[in-house]
């Protein structure tokens, strides 16, 4: 058909025509741009005309107010017009903020708010079959390579020739090897309660995570559950504390939001969270406290750890006294604290244990060697924690840490802690009612002693005046066995010594710490009840006045009246208390390690019964006493119970006297 020839004004209506529908084709990205460039590369005046006509007579046009696209399907994308208002074109999300690797970020969150983290995919440790980064595969055209991408166009960069299909097979399952990311968060601070404390412990407000891979999801959250890897309800903080492990090779996107608060609650959260592809960056073990209780009184309690490292050189010691990372935190049970709901947040313990303003006891730490290995001969260091300043026969919740830092720290037992610090199982504790019993430890002459011993109000707070009634008689004592000893042959030829196993310096440690633990018996409450324990001073009045319920077949018996050695009642004056016996495998041990012209020996019978306990085939219960000695914790909750897990060190209990009876 032939074309009517356009007057002048016509040509310059067409032309004005023409110009408007390709700027509004520019500026409404719902018409396919795919067209815009097939109209200007093909002069098809048709084209032009039935395009600048649907300009104009198109109902269903998208407004420029809308953005004029579809958010779902377009990705994201959001056109950029500096010459047009915002208002225009509607508000743009708020990107996500970008995380590095083994960096925390931390944040301030309101209720019903959730902030949006992306971990970037360049920062995966993704590495190709010859060691090449994914990064430079990419560059070379190997796109995408990812368990949805395919290879086939793939060459290895510097080598010849292309790769077969076997190859090429072999080759993206390694290069589709994804990389492993930790993503873990703590919860710092949380909002407070206005009512009732101990109901609002019941409902503690927990932040959420959401986490993403798919650029469908680039803002997970609680409006935004499709394609998140951690379900639709996101990971619940537990305690404070989150984490989330994912295989990947794509960027990684993060939402953690906050719930909205219930009644008579008030305040925000402020958070930590860190993406690694090395290992957790903050980090929680839920099976052990990684502490022992060695004993409490009525104002303080001494801890050790577990074994910190398996050498007790000097300068592996020494190492671990310059830059100690162990910490223990500890608030009052039975109540709502700033740490409810917070127990496993490493920057939750240090801050509020910092900040409480009730706190008014004192936790000092040192490094110690000793107490015995779990296993095997030699003293390995701990850390000990003494805990001052307590209430009498109160319940304390308490938590051990590893000091966070950027360079990994391994200690065997716990794994690795990095830049978030680890916390351990929490554990309580409940410290003595009466003032009959005090801990003593770290003593100069008996250095194995470390637990209660008989005592009295008049050295609640002096332990070092207590300490030296009990070792200044222990040196007499001592003094005079070291005369004894002296009259054996110990450094002579191996044909004239009195045995080939032991010799006299296991003789005399072995004496020294009978002698010390029978001077200073270990000590408990008179309202414990454990079996293993014998009532001392059981017509003796309490600090109060006050005496003692009687205990049937024990009022006339003058071994219950009286304690076991005549110092404590004649230079301590303890009240009403209750000791836990000296083990009888020490007893032996020492006969065996010392000459016989000694003439040591063990009672027999029923004076062997009164005098020492047995242990029980339960390691995790305590029903005598030796070095080394510890109480099991339990977990927060718990029941406590005594226990005992460090084995027995191979000494023995004895009495300075021939026959070994106390």
């Amino acid at each position: 058909m032939q074309r009517p020839k356009l007057s002048p004004l016509q040509s310059r209506l067409l032309a004005y025509l023409v110009a408007s529908s390709a700027c509004i084709a520019l500026w409404t990205p719902s018409l396919p741009l795919v067209h815009a460039a097939e109209v200007l590369a093909t002069p098809d005046h048709d084209a032009f005309d039935s395009l600048a006509l649907h300009a104009f007579t198109s109902e269903d046009t998208p407004s420029i107010e809308d953005g004029g696209y579809d958010r779902a399907e377009s990705d994201g994308y959001e056109p950029e017009f500096s010459y047009l208002d915002r208002s225009l074109i509607g508000r743009q999300t708020e990107a996500p903020e970008s995380l590095t690797n083994n960096e925390k970020t931390e944040k301030d969150i309101d209720p019903e708010q959730t902030i949006h983290f992306v971990f970037e995919k360049g920062q995966l440790r993704l590495r190709s079959v010859l060691d090449v980064p994914l990064d430079a595969l990419e560059a070379r055209g190997a796109d995408n390579v990812s368990n949805e991408a395919g290879l086939e166009d793939a060459k290895v960069p510097g080598k010849k020739g292309d790769i077969g299909d076997d190859e090429m097979g072999e080759l993206a399952k390694r290069q589709a090897g994804s990389s492993r990311v930790w993503i873990t968060a703590n919860t710092c601070r949380q909002p407070m309660p206005n009512g009732d404390a101990k109901e609002a412990r019941k409902n503690h407000p927990q932040l959420v995570m959401y986490v993403s891979t798919s650029p469908r999801n680039k803002q997970p959250g609680p409006d935004a559950t499709q394609d998140t890897l951690t379900n639709i309800t996101g990971v619940l903080f537990d305690g404070g504390y989150a984490s989330f492990e994912l295989n990947t090779t794509s960027d990684v996107y993060i939402g953690i939001g906050a719930p909205k608060l219930e009644e008579d609650w008030f305040g925000s959260w402020h958070f930590e969270l860190a993406a690694s592809t090395d290992g957790p960056y903050h980090s929680y073990d839920d099976e052990t406290p990684f502490l022992y209780m060695v004993d409490t009184d009525s104002e303080s309690t001494l801890f050790i750890t577990y074994d910190m490292g398996d050498s007790n050189d000097t300068t592996e010691v020494d190492r671990w006294r310059e830059q100690n990372p162990f910490h223990m935190y500890a608030f009052p049970d039975g109540e709502w604290t700033p740490v409810t709901g917070l127990e496993r947040s490493y920057c939750a313990l240090k801050e509020q244990f910092n900040v409480n303003a009730t706190r008014n006891f004192t936790i000092d730490s040192s490094i110690t060697t000793k107490f015995r290995k779990i296993s095997g001969d030699d003293n390995m260091p701990k850390t000990q924690f003494h805990v001052r300043n307590l209430q009498t026969a109160k319940t304390y919740n308490g938590f051990v840490v590893i000091e966070g830092s950027q360079q990994p720290l391994t200690i065997p037992g716990t794994g690795t802690t990095r830049g978030g610090g680890r916390v351990f199982q929490a554990f309580n504790w409940t410290t003595k009612a009466d003032d009959s019993c005090q801990v003593l430890f770290d003593l100069e002459f008996c250095d194995m002693v470390a637990y209660a011993v008989p005592s009295n109000t008049n050295f609640k707070l002096n332990d070092s005046a207590l300490a030296e009634i009990y070792e200044n008689k222990a040196r007499e004592y001592y003094d005079s066995f070291n005369k004894s000893l002296a009259q054996v042959a110990c450094d002579t030829v191996s044909e004239a010594q009195y045995s080939l196993a032991v010799t006299c310096d296991d003789c005399a440690r072995n004496y020294k710490n009978w002698l010390c633990m029978v001077q200073m018996p270990r000590c408990e409450d008179w309202t414990a009840s454990d079996s293993s324990l014998v009532p001392r001073n059981i017509k003796t009045p309490f600090a109060n006045g006050s005496l003692p319920d009687m205990i049937p077949g024990f009022n006339d018996s003058a071994a219950f009246s009286r304690s076991r050695n005549p110092i404590i009642d004649e230079d301590i004056s303890p009240g009403p208390y209750k000791e836990l016996k000296p083990c009888e495998d020490m007893c032996f041990d020492i006969v065996r390690s010392c000459p016989a012209q000694l003439g040591f020996a063990c009672p027999n019978g029923a004076q062997r019964d009164s005098m020492y306990g047995r242990r029980d085939e339960n390691p995790d219960r305590l029903t005598c006493n030796f070095p080394g000695a510890v109480v099991k914790l339990n977990a927060k909750g718990g029941a406590g119970m005594l226990g005992v897990h460090l084995p027995a060190i191979a000494t023995v209990i004895v009495l300075a006297t021939a026959m070994l009876w106390v």
